[in-house]
């Protein structure tokens, strides 16, 4: 969020741009944005009443008012590439999360809940596998992810409401058996 607010600096930013750049075809609680501000305002020190850094738009949106400047060093590689060219130590993840894709390709319903500590590249493996398996054309892919959540629900509420009202569909799409 920090980084989408530096990239555009100088102008109102408005939660739904927010939502719809950082969270593209996901329903995230707009509750969360508050939640990151206050942790970056943290991180850098800021203060909501006077910003040096993020100015609130109260029901509008975030402005970052710091001074911007576009510094590149030399010979640095490009991170984001670097990471998805190569992921070290996830080897056996990405291969229950191949395995579990054949079997789903051969008709066994499949949903997998990736899961692990914060930093261990949960994201970067679930990335990777989504760009393989988009390459199958007849697939339909759907991906969800926990955001801190507000109100004392349940962590994977969401996801597990989608699956219970999916199951009460399951009969419709189930091949009948011949009598």
């Amino acid at each position: 969020m920090l980084r989408y607010l530096v990239e555009h600096p100088g102008r109102l930013v408005t939660q739904d741009e927010i939502l719809e750049a950082l969270w593209p075809e996901t329903y995230v609680n707009p509750e969360i944005i508050k939640k990151y501000i206050l942790e970056i305002r943290k991180g850098l020190g800021d203060r909501h009443d006077k910003p040096e850094f993020i100015q609130t738009f109260p029901k509008r949106g975030y402005q970052f008012v710091a001074a911007v400047s576009d510094e590149v060093a030399i010979g640095s590689p490009d991170l984001a590439t670097a990471v998805t060219k190569e992921m070290v130590g996830r080897d056996a993840a990405s291969a229950e999360l191949h395995h579990s894709l054949q079997r789903a390709l051969h008709g066994e319903r499949r949903v997998i809940f990736v899961t692990g500590e914060a930093g261990i590249g949960k994201t970067t493996l679930v990335d990777a596998f989504h760009q393989q398996a988009a390459r199958n054309h007849t697939l339909r892919v759907a991906r969800g992810q926990r955001v801190e959540g507000f109100g004392g629900k349940e962590a994977y509420y969401l996801c597990l409401a989608q699956m219970s009202s999916l199951e009460k569909w399951r009969d419709c799409f189930s091949p009948k058996p011949e009598l």
